[in-house]
């Protein structure tokens, strides 16, 4: 069984390690994560929670550390009354500041494209057993119904997009940019785009992994493939990737703002701030030997920037 293929891997662990799923729901110009998951300090304190995040706010639900219950045969995390799947969630959410209740379906999800060399977004390095993070992707984009109750306002999902990831491991990159989007103007379109410093064998390397679905066509930029981020700059309000693998090339702009605030793991311990924009505008152009194959504007994008990688300053 190769590692990032599994829906849990905290059943075998003690301390140090951390484990999160990232729920992206969208409707309209309205979006919702939640990010259920466990930490494990190095004396092997648990941490249960259930992070959300809008875009206008972000929240971190705390739990007793018998409150995660994981069903393996039905892929689904449960903790507290809240249920987590492939499938769907059920939400139940209290504090003294918010409550969300509800319930949402899922349907046609769409997966990458996976081998014997890259049986996951990770590549061959899917295979190694001491990386400090592995990433996950679940789902680039599905068709998500039902609904929400967020305070007192009840939101109608019927016909609104998903997405999801995870991320497990001891601790995430020091510097990474996260970019995701899955609304465009052009429809089947689908972008997921990470860059971090990793840290390999006491040194570390520039990891790029940039997957780009359109249709049933997927390109795959990655390290693994020889693809390399050619220029990170900021422009104003703007921060523009540039990447390269043989006769493609691709260029990403973001746009930026403070975003809000997430809890993320430092060896395996929610001690680290870190700031999400779950709604922010993108454009990206795909050219092949400096012919342009598109350029689509996307929206309702996820982002984090945190850090500079390595061999960038901007």
């Amino acid at each position: 069984m190769i590692s990032t293929d599994r829906f849990f891997h905290v059943q075998d662990q003690t301390r140090g390690f951390f484990e999160g799923w990232y729920f992206k729901h969208q409707i309209n110009a309205q979006v919702y994560a939640f990010i259920p998951g466990i930490s494990i300090d190095a004396y092997g304190k648990k941490q249960i929670f259930v992070q959300v995040i809008s875009q206008t706010s972000s929240h971190y639900f705390s739990f007793p550390d018998d409150a995660l219950k994981i069903d393996e045969s039905n892929q689904e995390i449960k903790i507290g009354n809240n249920v987590f799947s492939m499938n769907g969630l059920v939400i139940d959410l209290h504090s003294d500041e918010l409550t969300i209740k509800g319930h949402l379906i899922y349907h046609d999800l769409h997966a990458i494209k996976r081998s014997v060399y890259a049986p996951s977004v990770m590549g061959p390095f899917s295979y190694l057993s001491f990386m400090a993070c592995y990433h996950g992707i679940l789902s680039m984009e599905h068709v998500v119904s039902g609904s929400l109750t967020w305070a007192d306002a009840v939101i109608d999902f019927d016909n609104g997009k998903g997405y999801i990831e995870k991320d497990w491991g001891s601790s995430f990159p020091d510097a990474y940019v996260w970019v995701q989007c899955n609304q465009f103007s052009q429809d089947k379109m689908r972008l997921f785009f990470s860059a971090a410093n990793i840290p390999f064998l006491g040194l570390s390397f520039l990891g790029l992994i940039c997957v780009l679905q359109i249709g049933t066509k997927e390109y795959r930029f990655a390290t693994y493939h020889g693809g390399k981020i050619t220029s990170i700059v900021r422009k104003q309000e703007k921060l523009i990737l540039q990447i390269s693998q043989k006769r493609l090339q691709m260029t990403i702009e973001i746009a930026t703002d403070t975003g809000h605030a997430l809890q993320a793991p430092m060896r395996g311990e929610m001690s680290r701030i870190i700031r999400e924009h779950a709604r922010t505008t993108i454009r990206v152009t795909l050219t092949q030997n400096g012919q342009e194959i598109l350029s689509e504007k996307g929206s309702l994008a996820g982002f984090e920037e945190v850090g500079n990688v390595q061999g960038f300053h901007y």
